[in-house]
Order: structure tokens, then C-alpha cells, then sequence
């Protein structure tokens, strides 16, 4: 790392109580992800890749172990979610597998409508997500519908919804499992740029080794904990 932490975990564990007994989803993971920094999870599914990402984006308590944000505790076993809301509206920023777009709004209004909802006049939430869009090459497509987009545009779009209230932290869940390798290696290029370019923190939980190059680590993740590894290339 070269910069201050955005995010710190610390012995971060999640159980969950099945009929078949506890299952650990997540077992004693510490970690930290500095400002600028490009992290690569990587693991098989149930690693507790996804269960990383939901405690480490406040939304799911972790059983035992702590969340920091920027050198402030900010979840733990007995936190309030609903008071740690603002927290995430502010301060994180979500990108899933799929874009999530709302499909009846055209891409300034979904990006607009993140600025709306914290509080920003409509015609600055606007004339913001357009320069968003412009800064991700998507200008010509700011009146488009989701359904006129291609399957990278929708990506690409949910990123800068991502982006509009500049949170210091990015978190994606498999952003690019449903693109091609042009399209995917596009939308990872961006977290690069978005990392160098603000000092955003970001991590990326994904399967896809096409585009390791660009991370600026690699964090593996078995059983619930996180482990040495080789990612496999294609």
C-alpha cells in the first residue's frame, strides 16, 4: 500500500446457523486497501467473497471483528445498520454483475438520481452526471434507455452511477462476469483509471483473470479466509 487506508478490516468473521450446524462464511479475515488502490479478490465460489463484500459495505454485521472507514470504527457485531445508511450513501459505492439500471430512466437520470437522493438540486444532479458520462465516453448515450445500451454501455453506466458522490471507496461483486473480454477488459481499465485518477479505493471481487495485470494486488480467498494462491489465466 502507498497511501492511508480507506478500508480496514480487522479478524472480520460471519456465522451463519444452519440445520446442518454453523457455517463460516468468513473466518478471521484482516485486510487493508489503501487510497488509490486497485485490490483483486479472487477465489472460488463460497470463499466468502461476497460475504466479504457485504460487511465490508455495512450492509451485514459482521459476527465478530471490525469495519474502519478512513480510521473510523464503523460496524461491528452489535452496530446499527440502519444508522451506518448515510455512511454508505456517502462514503461507498457499489457496482454489481448486473448494471441494476432503472429501466424506464435514460443513463443521466439513473446517474442524476444517485446525486438526487443525497440531497443535490435535479438540474446539478443532471448537468453532474453528464460530465460523468463525458469522462467515461458515454456522452452520446446520456438520453438512452438501458434497453438501447449494450450489455459494456449498461456496465459502464452503473459504474459512473457509482462514482457520482465520489466515495472514497468502490466495492464490485463479478462486475464483468456477464461481459466479453473486450467489453470486460473496458470496464476494468476504468476502476484503473478511477483509482489513479482520484484516490479512490477500489476492490473488485471477481473470477475473471483476463485483466490481473491492472490490479495492484491479489487477495485470495478459501474456506472463509484469505490464503496464498495462484490465479489460473486463460
Amino acid at each position: 500500500m502507498s497511501g492511508p487506508s480507506v478500508l480496514s478490516v480487522r479478524s472480520l468473521t460471519r456465522h451463519y446457523a444452519t440445520g446442518a450446524g454453523p457455517v463460516r462464511a468468513l473466518d478471521g479475515v484482516s485486510l487493508d486497501v489503501a487510497a488509490g488502490e486497485l485490490v483483486g479478490i479472487f477465489g472460488p465460489s463460497g470463499s466468502g467473497k461476497s460475504t466479504f463484500l457485504m460487511l465490508a459495505g455495512l450492509l451485514e454485521n459482521p459476527t465478530s471483528g471490525e469495519v474502519w472507514l478512513a480510521g473510523q470504527r464503523v460496524s461491528h457485531a452489535g452496530a446499527d445498520l440502519d444508522a451506518l445508511r448515510e455512511i454508505r450513501r456517502r462514503r461507498i459505492g457499489f457496482v454489481f454483475q448486473k448494471a441494476n439500471l432503472i429501466p424506464f430512466l435514460s443513463a443521466v437520470e439513473n446517474v442524476a438520481l444517485a446525486l438526487e437522493i443525497a440531497d443535490v438540486a435535479p438540474a446539478d444532479a443532471r448537468a453532474h452526471g453528464r460530465r460523468l458520462l463525458a469522462a467515461l465516453d458515454l456522452a452520446h448515450r446520456a438520453e438512452s434507455l438501458p434497453a438501447r445500451l449494450s450489455g459494456g454501455e449498461q456496465q459502464r453506466v452503473a459504474v459512473v452511477r457509482a462514482l457520482a458522490n465520489a466515495p472514497p471507496l468502490i466495492l464490485a461483486d463479478e462486475p464483468t462476469a456477464a461481459l466479453d473480454r473486450v467489453r470486460g477488459r473496458q470496464v476494468m481499465e476504468i476502476f484503473r483509471r478511477i483509482a489513479a485518477a482520484h484516490g479512490t479505493a477500489v476492490v473488485v471481487i471477481t473470477h475473471d483473470p483476463r485483466s490481473t495485470d491492472l490490479f495492484d494486488r491479489i487477495v485470495h480467498f478459501e474456506d472463509g479466509r484469505m490464503c496464498a494462491g495462484k490465479v489460473e489465466q486463460d
